[in-house]
C-alpha cells in the first residue's frame, strides 16, 4: 500500500506534497492486528551503532517483563526487568551496562559490538495465574572494516543534549545532527510511537513552517535545522524523546534521546565528586 501511494504521488501538486509530508511525520503507520511482535531497528548493524529491540502491541495489562540474551529465559541470561507498576528496571547477570528497557517494553542496546549478534528473548508476565508469554528477536553486528556502503552513505542522524547533565528548572538544548542533505520536513516526539498527542513539534521545509504540541507550545524553541529547545525542565519532561526525518525522496530516518531530569544541585554534587 505505501509503495503504490508514493508511486502515485509523482505527479502531485505542491500542496498534496506537503500534505504527503504531513500524514508521514504524523500519522506513521502502525501494526493493524494485536499480535505483539518484535522489530530489530536495524536489523543488521554495524560495530559502534544502537540497536533498538522495538515491541509493538504490547498489552495494557503486563505486570513485568524480562529481557535475555539467547533464546531461553535463564536467570544467568537475564539482562534486565522491568516492573510496570512502579516504573522501575532491575539489571541481571547478563546485563553489560549498555542495554535499557523503555516503558513500551522495548530494548535499548548501545555501541554494539560483533558479541551482541544473535537471539534475544522477551518474558512478558501479564498475571500471577497465566504463563509467561516468551517471544524472540535477532539481529546481526559486523565489522566497519566489511561495511565499504557505510562510507558511501550520509552520517546516522544523532541526537546531542547541552547540558549534558539535566536538572530541574534548566534551559536545555536536544541538538539535531546529520539530517538528511535534502530534507523535506522533520517531527519531534516524546516517547517511541509518533502519536499525534505526543507530538512536541514539526517543522515542513517546503513551507518553512512550524507546528507545536499544545503541551509544549509555551515553553518551547524550534530551529530549522532540526533541533529544539525546553525551558524550564521538570521531572516530568524525562524519558524517551524521538527524532524523525524524512528526505525529498521520502526515505526516514529516527534517532531516541533518554533524558534525565535531576535535582537541582545534582551537577556541582558530581563535578565534586569527580575533581577528587
Amino acid at each position: 500500500m505505501m509503495d503504490s501511494f508514493v508511486l502515485s504521488s509523482k505527479d502531485c501538486t505542491s500542496w498534496q506534497g506537503l500534505m504527503l509530508t504531513v500524514s508521514l511525520l504524523t500519522c506513521w503507520l502502525l501494526p493493524t492486528t494485536a499480535k505483539i511482535t518484535i522489530e530489530s531497528m536495524p536489523p543488521i548493524a554495524v560495530e559502534g551503532e544502537d540497536v533498538l529491540l522495538f515491541v509493538h502491541n504490547l498489552p495494557k495489562q503486563v505486570k513485568a517483563l524480562s529481557w535475555y540474551t539467547g533464546v531461553a529465559a535463564l536467570k544467568s541470561c537475564e539482562i534486565a526487568r522491568h516492573v510496570i507498576a512502579t516504573n522501575s528496571n532491575v539489571v541481571g547477570l547478563a546485563h553489560s551496562g549498555r542495554e535499557t528497557i523503555l516503558n513500551s517494553g522495548s530494548l535499548v542496546i548501545k555501541s554494539v559490538t560483533r558479541k551482541d549478534s544473535g537471539y534475544y528473548t522477551l518474558q512478558i508476565l501479564l498475571d500471577s495465574i497465566s504463563r509467561p508469554k516468551v517471544m524472540h528477536a535477532e539481529f546481526f553486528v559486523h565489522s566497519p572494516l566489511f561495511s565499504y556502503k557505510r562510507h558511501l552513505t550520509p552520517p546516522q542522524l544523532k541526537i546531542g543534549l547541552v547540558p549534558y547533565i539535566v536538572e530541574e528548572n534548566d534551559n536545555i538544548s536536544l541538538l539535531a545532527y546529520n539530517l538528511p542533505e535534502k530534507p523535506q520536513g522533520f517531527a519531534w516526539h516524546k516517547g517511541v510511537l509518533p502519536l499525534d498527542h505526543l507530538k512536541i513539534a514539526s517543522h515542513s521545509f517546503l513551507t518553512n513552517s512550524t507546528m507545536l504540541g499544545h503541551a509544549y507550545y509555551d515553553r518551547l524553541k524550534v530551529s530549522n535545522v532540526g533541533s529544539l529547545m525546553l525551558l524550564n525542565v521538570t521531572k516530568k519532561d524525562a524519558g524517551i524523546y524521538t527524532l524523525r526525518t524524512i528526505s525529498v525522496d521520502l526515505k526516514s530516518e529516527w534517532a531516541i534521546l533518554d533524558l534525565q531530569v535531576n535535582k537541582p544541585g545534582s551537577r556541582a554534587s558530581l563535578f565534586s565528586k569527580t575533581n577528587k
